[in-house]
C-alpha cells in the first residue's frame, strides 16, 4: 500500500469520527484486510495496544491530533473488547 494512499484512508477515518462521534461500533467491513479504529478525542502521547500477543502501535492522522490504529481483520473482535473501546475513547471507522 502506498503511503499517500495510508494518508488519505486515516484522514477519511478521522473525518468521519469528527464528524459523527458515532456511540456504537459498527461491522466491521468484510472486503477489508484490515479494520480502523481511531481515537474519539484528541490525545497528547502515542500509545500501542497489545492484542493476543500482537502489539499494534498507532499513527497520528496529518494534524497530529487523533490517533489510528490499523488492526488486522481477524484480531478486530478483540481489539474491539479492549477498554478504551468499550469506554468510547476509541471508536471503530464506519
Amino acid at each position: 500500500m502506498t503511503k499517500k494512499k495510508l494518508v488519505e484512508e486515516r484522514n477519511e477515518a478521522v473525518a468521519v469520527v469528527k464528524k459523527a462521534a458515532p456511540k456504537k461500533a459498527a461491522a466491521p467491513s468484510a472486503k477489508k484486510d484490515h479494520v480502523l479504529f481511531v481515537s474519539s478525542k484528541e490525545e497528547t502521547v502515542s500509545f500501542a495496544i497489545t492484542v493476543m500477543g500482537n502489539e499494534i502501535k498507532p499513527m497520528w492522522d496529518s494534524e497530529r491530533e487523533h490517533l489510528i490504529w490499523r488492526v488486522p481483520s481477524a484480531l478486530a473482535d478483540r481489539f474491539a473488547m479492549h477498554e478504551f473501546i468499550v469506554e468510547g475513547r476509541i471508536v471503530r471507522e464506519v
